[in-house]
């Protein structure tokens, strides 16, 4: 029998006292393998379908549709004593989040772990199996629905074998680590990802990264931050994406023209008769807010895009930071993503002060990448 057709024991838990038994076993381990399968089509939130554990041996599949208890696993999923190993797994961390209220700690992701470990970018989880295991895994299920019951065996199989495997990676994956002297910084990259997780899910983090939002008047930047508020605040409260609420491209439409009666709110760019109907009256009530402010009220201007001329600085660092990858031995994304290039570029080039909240600025990056580069360029 070929070793890809190989099934691990499964078991189906479905009941609040099966699950607690569970994660009474889980807790004396060293590490558990965790992976989510959820829907989210037409909601703001991830409708969990199923949830996956195993030791390497066992595969374990939790049925969310009958469980009604979930405080085992919220403490399971919490003990600094497990570490819970993921492979790619920032949507994991929402669906947790919304599900349990808890993230993941500590959390070890496998696909950070190959770029340092491999210096190979955003591996796939079957690249992953073939490299480690030798093993050709289908991803023949991924597609399917899984909050439709019962499960096939094959979407069983398929579940199980996602943590399965990975249970069995981690330990091979973290030696190989070790020996490079870099499991630290993997698990500080991990951390970071629960940073980035909680920004990206702070819409007062994010409206000003709305398209061509530096554009736009310090007058009109105070509408677009409100509207962008509040599309976030109506979205979660009716579980529709942002999207169909109004899009980015409408509410900068909105901002930019300002409109103050239900006519001119139908003539934006890419609104709907419904939404017309259904969020003009908030659209013109936040007009009118803005336009009872003082000049002093207004959102500060964004910055503009640095000139093309900072273009050669921008290579030159660039080039700096893929020499670093390469004697690090390391992907190159893994050494600064471009998100974060792009303010240091500007700290560098206009002399605009830097926020170093962000974790990724620091831990092994402060020293191995940051310092360096700001000695290199910042003359």
């Amino acid at each position: 029998m070929d070793k890809q057709m190989e099934t691990p024991e499964i078991i189906w838990v479905e009941t609040d006292s099966a699950l607690q038994e569970w994660c009474a076993y889980w807790q004396t381990l060293p590490f558990i393998a965790v992976d989510t399968e959820f829907v989210r089509r037409t909601t703001f939130y991830p409708v969990t379908g199923l949830i996956q554990i195993s030791e390497g041996q066992k595969a374990v599949l939790i049925d969310p549709q009958t469980i009604s208890d979930w405080s085992p696993l919220r403490d399971l999923l919490v003990n600094e004593d497990v570490m819970k190993v993921f492979h790619a797994c920032s949507e994991d961390l929402d669906v947790f989040d919304n599900l349990l209220g808890v993230l993941p700690t500590p959390f070890y992701d496998t696909q950070i772990g190959e770029a340092f470990a491999s210096g190979q970018w955003s591996v796939s989880y079957v690249k992953l199996v073939k490299a480690y295991l030798d093993i050709d895994v289908a991803k023949d299920e991924t597609r399917s629905d899984w909050t439709l019951r019962p499960l096939t065996e094959a979407q069983k199989r398929y579940a199980a074998l996602d943590v399965t495997f990975l249970a069995q990676i981690y330990p091979m994956q973290k030696q190989a680590l070790s020996e490079k002297g870099m499991l630290d910084w993997v698990m500080e990259d991990a951390e970071s990802l629960k940073w980035q997780y909680r920004q990206n899910n702070d819409p007062e983090q994010n409206w000003e990264g709305i398209k061509a939002a530096w554009r736009l008047s310090p007058k009109s930047l105070t509408l677009l931050r409100l509207l962008f508020l509040w599309r976030d605040e109506r979205a979660r409260a009716d579980n529709i994406p942002k999207g169909q609420v109004l899009k980015d491209r409408t509410l900068w439409a909105i901002a930019k023209f300002m409109p103050e009666n239900t006519k001119a709110v139908g003539k934006m760019e890419d609104i709907s008769p419904k939404q017309v109907r259904l969020y003009s009256d908030t659209v013109i009530e936040k007009v009118e807010i803005v336009n009872q402010l003082s000049a002093d009220e207004y959102q500060n201007p964004l910055p503009a895009p640095l000139p093309s001329d900072a273009g050669d600085l921008s290579k030159a660092m660039r080039g700096y930071l893929k020499t670093l990858a390469q004697e690090l031995d390391v992907a190159p994304e893994v050494v600064l993503k471009r998100r974060l290039l792009d303010p240091l570029m500007r700290h560098i080039y206009e002399g605009s002060p830097m926020d170093w909240s962000n974790p990724a600025f620091n831990g092994w990056r402060k020293d191995k990448v940051v310092a360096p580069l700001l000695a290199q360029f910042a003359n």
